[in-house]
């Protein structure tokens, strides 16, 4: 038996006992329920600053490179979704400088990979070409650093089946952080 490609329950189902290499049914139970099927792992996670001497500091606008690898392959429909949350701001006011580096390919030259930020901060990638073997994808993005020094809150990473986003395929919600650093004023001592 193999499992789904995307999370959810099961239809309930029957199981019947049968005499080897006959029809003969010794017993019948129907009715089971459903199993759950959770979400696949999404692996290969890296959130890095682009410039790695860069201090990735308070407030700081900073380009980063978001790499993830997904556990199943998605159809021409699917939708990737990348929730950050609202401390970590994709920059969207120089005109949106966020683009596939590589990993999602173009359904064709008139059908080019769509990828949008939303009011709640969450930047879709949608009308790529399907796979079924998961690539590792590759995005540059420019991001407002949160205010709180630290570790980030993790960045969630979903895929859905369809547009609608009713069905999930893969999901990650710890994975996808960085480090704020705390930059104190220079105190010169004369």
């Amino acid at each position: 038996m193999v499992n789904p490609k995307f999370a959810g329950v099961t239809d309930s189902f029957t199981i019947a006992l049968l005499r080897e290499g006959t029809n003969v049914i010794y017993n019948v139970k129907s009715n089971i329920a459903g199993v759950t099927i959770t979400p696949g792992i999404v692996s290969s996670i890296s959130l890095t600053a682009v410039d790695s001497t860069a201090i990735q500091s308070r407030r700081k606008v900073m380009d980063y490179i978001f790499n993830f690898q997904l556990k199943n392959g998605l159809t021409n429909s699917s939708v990737i979704a990348l929730e950050f949350p609202p401390s970590f701001v994709i920059d969207t006011s120089s005109g949106g400088l966020q683009y596939v580096r590589f990993g999602l390919e173009d359904i064709s030259e008139d059908s080019t990979v769509g990828l949008s930020v939303d009011l709640n901060n969450v930047l879709r990638l949608t009308n790529f070409k399907e796979f079924e073997e998961p690539p590792l994808i590759s995005l540059y993005l420019r991001l407002i650093n949160p205010d709180n020094v630290g570790e980030t809150t993790p960045v969630n990473i979903k895929t859905y089946l369809n547009r609608l986003q009713t069905i999930m395929v893969d999901q990650d919600t710890v994975s996808a952080y960085t480090v704020i650093q705390d930059i104190r004023k220079f105190q010169f001592l004369f």
